[in-house]
């Protein structure tokens, strides 16, 4: 049952993924002041608990093998979504935010079920093209809800699907896909509403 292990395994760690679904359902709710200043204080936290984490004192149980000597994952999915929130506007922001917790996750999970994406290559190589199907479907379906518009889903979606399935690196250093995902469909949606204008 190999196969029930590593969802089991992908599953337990994509839920911590999920719960990031609460960034845009705040955002949704509260002023942007707030959620910035709730941003600067998980922030501050988050780096606390990475600190401690490099000194051996504790261990995040959700970190993949390949994560366990660099910064963890959540760290740049926070720090994406604070990005957004920075400097997209609000629906689009969301937008991008919602992209990065329930499209990356659907995704990861859609190449572990079909055996065809090993998460612990992510950023090494570019995902399969069913892989990166699944992350432009529900890309789409999550932009034609929050945005409301067709051609500017496509572009969230597009912008989504790069980020998440090929590798961008820096001075051969990977980029996290929890960085780019929200930022390039974030980029994309602004540049497709502006076309629409």
């Amino acid at each position: 049952m190999p196969k029930l292990s590593a969802l089991r395994e992908e599953a337990k760690r994509k839920s911590v993924h999920i719960c990031g679904i609460a960034i845009p359902i705040l955002y949704l709710l509260l002023q942007k002041d707030l959620i910035i200043i709730g941003f600067l204080l998980s922030l501050f936290i988050i780096f606390v608990i990475e600190w401690l984490r490099f000194r051996g004192v504790i261990s995040l149980p959700f970190l993949r093998n390949n994560e366990q000597k660099k910064i963890g994952a959540y760290v740049f999915f926070v720090i994406g979504a604070f990005i957004s929130v920075l400097i997209f506007e609000k629906s689009i922001a969301i937008t991008a935010i919602f992209m990065l917790a329930i499209g990356d996750a659907v995704s990861a999970l859609a190449g572990v079920v079909l055996r065809i994406n090993n998460p612990e290559m992510q950023g090494e190589k570019m995902k399969p093209p069913a892989v990166m199907l699944v992350m432009f479907i529900t890309s789409l379906i999550i932009g034609c809800l929050v945005i409301r518009s067709l051609p500017v889903a496509v572009f969230g979606a597009l912008g989504a699907t790069i980020a998440d399935g090929m590798p961008f690196k820096v001075q051969e250093v990977a980029i996290d896909d929890n960085l780019t995902i929200p930022l390039f469909s974030g980029v994309l949606m602004s540049f497709g509403s502006l076309l629409l204008k």
